[in-house]
């Protein structure tokens, strides 16, 4: 939202309103104002699809919720949480893809409430783990509303797809959140019993900002590039000299820093929350699982740890070239001047034709070569 308060008009984006940054060490990040006017328009569409999919709950749990080192996952986390605070819902129980226990959640969580999935790109295919953990909360929660927050969505195999339409198609109150136009085409195709509706990829709720006292030294230009099965881009093999006499520094999520204390205790706190999950499950005596208070200060831990390792990455960055749809989206966010190159299902290509490509700072290169050349006018603008 725009607003009239004494910081000038610009985007103030937070979930308690306009006001002064609530955390000192982050203000709040200042875009040019058409890149402002845009992120507010992206943000009012996702509220009203979130508000039609939710309906007048207001208490929901959210699952399936990141924990591990993948940046993207956890800004589209932060996003989600934003946006959430943002509609007044109370987050009853949260739960990662090995800590969900039905009959927790079914103790915190009224019939009353809606079932949140975290939203991403790993309906489908491609991440057969995710896939699976969802049809099974489609089966195992009948009674409950789910909504999947925004997603793109892959099969490769058609038949895998015709499972996916069955088993969740089958629940009675499942609406499945699609974050660009090419995901609704393959969901009508592949998923046609499974009720959909556009919403715009959530890490756009998130307010990114560099850390107080701007950013130093930023001389050098970054490439976050996959190196994954999703990779098509090439940039993952480029040379040193790529982008002489500019100095490049090549990395990936979860390779750009070593893993900090606390975020070492969260992990461990979630893999004894699954464990004891796993109990219960093969137990005839159940033990309890650990507090929601402890498992959502973990999951918050994780998740805030790495979008801020990847904020002090790119405060040292002149430009930046990615071929990771939430490393074009973190450039967005923070008014960095970036080149996006896609994935292998053109993930990337179908956010940037949709609503990101308005941006002003957002370039799309379709190989290398022109990814170069887009870096260049960069650099020298």
């Amino acid at each position: 939202m725009r607003c009239g308060c004494p910081w000038g008009g610009h985007l103030h984006w937070s979930a308690r309103g306009c006001a002064a940054p609530v955390d000192e060490r982050k203000p709040t990040a200042v875009l040019n104002t058409s890149d402002a006017v845009r992120l507010a328009e992206v943000r009012d569409r996702t509220l009203s699809a979130l508000r039609e999919a939710i309906g007048d709950a207001r208490d929901v749990a959210v699952l399936d919720a990141p924990n591990q080192r993948n940046v993207g996952d956890s800004l589209i986390w932060q996003g989600e949480l934003a946006y959430l605070e943002m509609l007044g819902l109370r987050i009853r129980y949260v739960s990662d893809l090995n800590g969900f226990d039905a009959a927790d959640l079914r103790r915190r969580l009224p019939r009353s409430g809606v079932v949140l999935l975290h939203g991403g790109g790993n309906f489908g295919d491609l991440w057969i783990g995710h896939q699976e953990h969802r049809e099974t909360l489609a089966a195992e929660l009948a009674d409950y509303r789910l909504v999947q927050l925004s997603q793109s969505i892959f099969f490769a195999d058609e038949g895998r797809a015709a499972i996916a339409n069955r088993v969740i198609g089958a629940h009675p109150d499942f609406t499945l959140l699609l974050r660009d136009g090419l995901s609704m085409e393959r969901a009508a195709t592949m998923l046609p019993d499974v009720r959909r509706a556009y919403c715009p990829d959530m890490a756009l709720g998130y307010d990114a900002a560099f850390p107080a006292g701007g950013r130093t030294d930023a001389d050098k230009v970054l490439v976050i590039a996959r190196a994954d099965r999703e990779s098509a881009s090439g940039l993952r093999g480029i040379p040193q000299d790529w982008l002489a006499p500019h100095r490049l520094h090549v990395t990936d999520w979860g390779q750009h820093r070593s893993d900090p204390l606390g975020w070492r205790l969260a992990r461990t706190v979630l893999k004894l929350q699954r464990r004891l999950v796993a109990a219960r499950r093969r137990l005839p005596v159940k033990p309890p699982t650990l507090p929601q208070a402890l498992v959502q200060r973990a999951v918050r831990l994780i998740n805030e740890s790495n979008v801020d390792s990847a904020v002090s990455l790119y405060s040292s960055a002149r430009a930046v070239a990615v071929d990771r749809l939430h490393a074009h989206v973190l450039a967005m966010l923070l008014g960095l001047g970036h080149v996006m190159l896609d994935n292998n299902y053109r993930k990337l290509g179908a956010v940037f034709d949709d609503y990101t490509g308005v941006f002003s700072t957002a370039n799309y290169a379709t190989d290398l070569d022109e990814a170069r050349a887009r870096l260049y006018e960069i650099l020298e603008s």
